[in-house]
């Protein structure tokens, strides 16, 4: 990112260099939203199991008993 920036500060003020600032502004906040790093890394929350969820797997038989 850092040559990026150095390549635009070497052109000349106008358009293209507005647009190119523009550019470098969204990519740098489109990476430090994507960091995964940015936030402490945490277990998901794992729901309580319920006895409907093995239902798929079971065939005819049923999640309740025999």
């Amino acid at each position: 990112m850092s040559a990026v920036r150095t390549r635009v500060e070497a052109m000349a003020p106008g358009q293209t260099r507005t647009e190119a600032e523009a550019w470098i502004s969204w990519a740098a906040s489109a990476v430090e939203r994507l960091d995964p790093l940015h936030t402490p890394p945490r277990l998901p929350d794992i729901p309580e199991p319920r006895a409907d969820d093995l239902r798929p797997f079971l065939g005819h038989w049923s999640p309740y008993g025999p």
